[in-house]
């Protein structure tokens, strides 16, 4: 799954969770006609307008019930409280689980991504040293057995992190992978 496909849908369920955060209490906002009949919405009283009305919004989205009527609770079980026999009745738990999950995949999915461009940077370092040396050498014949020792050295030192950095790709992708399993 292409990293673009997630980023879109964690942006709008992080907003929501941000708003979810301040669901407690309702937040006043005014809606103000101006002399000019334009109407704008502000968080404070309007100075000047010529009429302003105070509005309660609710950040969740959810109205508070009217009075007497009883609303039942949303019922989420999440991985947390399956585990212990418990059944949640807060939707935002199930958002947060959901986000978090995907968080975790994105680190995932960014410690693998990191551990390619380092296995690619040395890989690209490999080249450059060993044209250096050639530089550094040149064409002469006298050169020619410390030439090959450089590019030897290069060589085995280059060799020895690129297994390290093939381990480390293999490693994560493993470990992404297992997530992946356990997760969907």
């Amino acid at each position: 799954m292409a990293v673009d496909a997630i980023v879109p849908p964690m942006k709008s369920r992080l907003i929501l969770l941000l708003l979810a955060a301040h669901a407690g209490a309702a937040l006043a906002q005014y809606k103000c006609t101006g002399a000019d009949g334009r109407i704008t919405f502000q968080q404070l009283p309007c100075p000047g307008a010529k009429v302003q009305e105070k509005l309660d919004v609710i950040p969740n989205g959810h109205p508070p019930p009217a009075s007497g009527v009883v609303v039942p609770p949303v019922i989420v079980q999440t991985a947390a409280s399956a585990s212990v026999g418990k059944t949640e009745t807060n939707v935002d738990k199930k958002m947060l689980a959901r986000y978090q999950a995907e968080h975790e995949r994105e680190g995932l999915e960014q410690a693998l991504r990191a551990a390619r461009d380092d296995r690619a940077r040395r890989a690209s370092e490999k080249l450059e040293a060993l044209a250096a040396a050639r530089r550094q050498f040149g064409d002469d014949p006298a050169n020619a057995q410390p030439l090959r020792d450089a590019l030897a050295a290069i060589g085995s030192r280059h060799d020895a992190l690129a297994v390290i950095d093939d381990d480390r790709v293999r490693a994560a992708q493993d470990r992404l992978d297992a997530w992946d399993k356990a997760h969907r």
